[in-house]
């Protein structure tokens, strides 16, 4: 009977604690953890009821943990810090190497531990790792242990845009919520014809691209079509095709001339110029006057140095003056060099044959400079010459047979475009209405919602 009265009394002083705690919590306003705190049941969370699909896999009677990795945590951690044994943890992290380089887990990825809480704590049964918007991996630790690849659905849309550029390009298509990389690509396929760094305000574009989405957020920028570019108050048109499916596309204008010239207009994507090409320039380490017979183009070290044309290696190797350098010939005719590399690109050797636009080193200081950038120099029938002085021909001409064939292909797009009404923004897909689950950890208790 003594006993009885005794557990009596204590169940009630217990009782009577979880109260005044709960109440102190309820009352608290001012921490945001306290506050989500009160909506966790006081045992156990119960499990998601209604049927959630995520990862491929139906959640129902899972609770389900959402979180992001750390800076300096390793997937070891991830497992023990979950309750997973060490010898499961061991056993699945040496498995993973058939699958992916668990090594290369970047801080801020995101991961989900599905599991189910007992009487002795949280009992993890799945782990997924997001090793992208797209791509994820599934460790399986529930009776059999295995992993898996898996992949989110991805929708493809077709996205027409136009803007008047305020500012700079990149801030016009943020302004506008476009990709920014979609700039890299527009500045790519006018890199012959427009100066992308004397844009002016009032400039205008039109885009016809297409999009990736997961779950409704944008990812990859996919195919881009068609663009106009109004620059200078002229009008410039690029339309992507392939002449062969078996060969890779290419851009060319309305008339079937490549967009592509003979040579780029500068080495660099991203620069400025601090030394033109002249016959009398006060050289700043000589400290004397000298003829300048390039073009420097300062940028930060380690920036890529791109072929402006198709050639063969002449020379790479270091100069005492030169630093490490590259110099292609491209034809009888032309040949261009490129000085004081940091470093010279892999495989670039005396007979290598490249592309336009090929990496072929770094940005550096090395030999006679006084700072990181490329000197570029040019050189037309044995003379070095000023490029920009220069009247380059386009590649070659379409073949008559693609002809009729490419015009009737972009008659549509071409229609489309200037159609296209400036402001026009790119269209975001509707939230994904399907359930959702969301969890957290919230003031040591694991805490799961569900959201329409």
């Amino acid at each position: 009977m003594k006993k009885n009265v005794v557990l009596i009394i204590s169940f009630l002083s217990v009782t009577a604690v979880a109260l005044i705690f709960g109440a102190i919590i309820k009352k608290s306003t001012t921490s945001p953890l306290l506050a989500d705190a009160s909506t966790a049941k006081p045992l156990a969370i119960d499990s998601i009821k209604q049927p959630v699909y995520k990862y491929g896999l139906n959640l129902s009677g899972f609770v389900v943990i959402d979180q992001t990795i750390e800076k300096n945590e390793s997937f070891a951690n991830i497992f023990l810090k979950h309750n997973v044994a060490y010898q499961t943890m061991n056993y699945l992290v040496n498995k993973s190497k058939d699958i992916f380089n668990y090594k290369k887990i970047r801080a801020g990825s995101k991961y989900a531990v599905l599991g189910t809480n007992t009487d002795t704590g949280f009992v993890a049964k799945k782990l997924v790792y997001e090793e992208s918007k797209v791509n994820y991996i599934i460790f399986n630790l529930d009776d059999s242990l295995y992993i898996y690849r898996g992949q989110n659905k991805v929708e493809r849309r077709h996205q027409e845009v136009a803007g008047v550029i305020n500012g700079s390009l990149y801030e016009t298509f943020d302004s506008m919520n476009i990709p920014s990389n979609l700039a890299v690509r527009i500045a790519d396929i006018f890199s012959c014809t427009i100066d992308f760094y004397k844009l002016q305000k009032g400039d205008k574009f039109k885009i016809i691209y297409d999009q990736d989405f997961v779950k409704g957020e944008p990812i990859d920028v996919g195919e881009i079509s068609a663009v106009l570019f109004n620059s200078g108050g002229k009008d410039y048109y690029a339309f992507y095709y392939e002449k062969e499916k078996s060969h890779e596309g290419e851009y060319f204008d309305e008339n079937g001339n490549s967009m592509r010239k003979q040579f780029l207009k500068a080495p660099l994507k991203f620069f400025r110029i601090t030394s033109k090409y002249s016959l009398n320039r006060f050289h700043p380490v000589a400290k004397e006057w000298r003829a300048h017979l390039g073009t420097d183009y300062a940028a930060a070290p380690g920036t890529p140095i791109l072929a402006t044309g198709e050639g063969i290696v002449e020379e790479a190797q270091f100069g005492i003056y030169n630093g490490n350098y590259v110099k292609i010939r491209h034809n009888g005719q032309y040949k261009t060099q490129y000085l004081h590399m940091s470093k010279i690109a892999n495989g670039m050797h005396a007979g290598r044959k490249v592309k336009q636009g090929e990496v072929i080193g770094y940005v550096g200081s090395t030999g006679l400079a006084t700072g990181p950038h490329v000197c570029y120099r040019f050189w037309k029938d044995g003379q070095q010459v000023d490029p920009f002085k220069q009247k380059l021909q386009f590649s070659e001409p379409m073949l008559a047979k693609y002809k009729p064939g490419y015009l009737a292909k972009i008659a549509p797009l071409k229609s489309s475009i200037d159609k296209t009404d400036y402001g026009t923004k790119p269209v975001i897909p509707a939230e994904d209405k399907k359930l959702e689950v969301q969890a957290r950890v919230i003031a040591g208790q694991t805490t799961t919602k569900v959201s329409r």
